[in-house]
């Protein structure tokens, strides 16, 4: 067998795999995922660096509306660093708010990045504030990068 016949064997039962597991995941009223409005850059703390950047998606573990998962996702770095974001929400409907923070390796070497997942944040459905404030540790120090925006929860 050619090394390119494994390599479309082995992509096809992935793909039957990965259907699969979509199709039976899923059901009628599945909750959406999506990005979330916000555009967070900033300098890196190895300076001659890829510049920090992130991206904030709104998804559900679980199909029960007001408990959305976020996703903090940070994008690559040459040499690597630590980062602490802290997301506060704030449900502008209800008044209820929260802040959660994570921690994540930047990867080095144009790695994937870091993610930091917030679970089941009881955010309760409705317009949703979101104000994210992250502090990355590297050789030098940075100030904060911050960023905000509003998305909908169902």
């Amino acid at each position: 067998m050619t090394v390119r016949a494994k390599v479309a064997g082995i992509a096809a039962g992935v793909a039957v795999a990965a259907g699969t597991m979509v199709a039976g995941a899923g059901t009628a009223n599945a909750l959406p995922s999506y990005l979330v409005g916000i555009d967070c850059m900033g300098i890196s703390p190895n300076i001659v660096d890829v510049p920090y950047s992130n991206q904030v998606i709104v998804s559900y573990l679980y199909d029960r509306s007001g408990l959305p998962t976020f996703t903090v996702h940070s994008g690559a770095s040459i040499w690597g660093y630590q980062s602490s974001p802290t997301l506060t929400w704030t449900n502008l409907a209800t008044g209820a708010s929260g802040s959660l923070t994570g921690h994540t390796n930047i990867s080095s070497m144009f790695g994937t990045g870091g993610t930091v997942y917030f679970t089941d944040v009881p955010t309760g459905a409705g317009p949703v504030r979101i104000d994210l404030s992250v502090v990355n540790t590297g050789l030098v120090p940075v100030p904060p990068v911050t960023c905000s925006g509003t998305t909908d929860i169902h």
